[in-house]
């Protein structure tokens, strides 16, 4: 039996389905809507449900999904002052970032991309945004 090497493609599919069934165990909803272009996304927790802002490309739905995911999963509500909303998408950036790239993901990536954000992003499947939480994260703790 011959194993196929995961092309980018394949993996941002399988990462989608993945959140997709995360969505679903969460007993969230997930629908696409017209929001404003500066928002990719709202969580509206009372309402179990994320609007994500249809046309995304897909490297951003994904990380925007999993961003969304991260609120649900911190139990984040309205943040009450700028300095709580910074630490909110902070902590759901990390969420994401945790949830999409692997260690050995990320160093494969870096290994053949140097430390160029857009190049690792788009190797990865997600944003520049979430490689730079899985980054930033990854320093603290090391």
């Amino acid at each position: 039996m011959t194993t196929r090497p995961t092309t980018t493609t394949s993996r941002r599919r399988s990462e989608l389905e993945r959140l997709h069934q995360a969505v679903a165990a969460a007993g969230l909803i997930v629908v696409e809507g017209d929001i404003p272009s500066s928002e990719p996304a709202r969580y509206y927790p009372s309402h179990r449900c994320i609007v994500l802002r249809a046309g995304m490309r897909r490297d951003e739905t994904v990380s925007v999904l999993a961003h969304e995911l991260g609120h649900h999963h911190y139990g984040h509500r309205c943040a009450p002052d700028d300095l709580s909303q910074v630490r909110q998408e902070r902590q759901a950036d990390e969420y994401a970032a945790e949830l999409l790239i692997s260690a050995a993901e990320y160093k494969a990536a870096e290994s053949l991309y140097g430390p160029h954000d857009g190049a690792i992003a788009h190797h990865l499947g997600v944003t520049t945004r979430i490689v730079q939480a899985w980054r930033d994260a990854w320093s603290r703790r090391n």
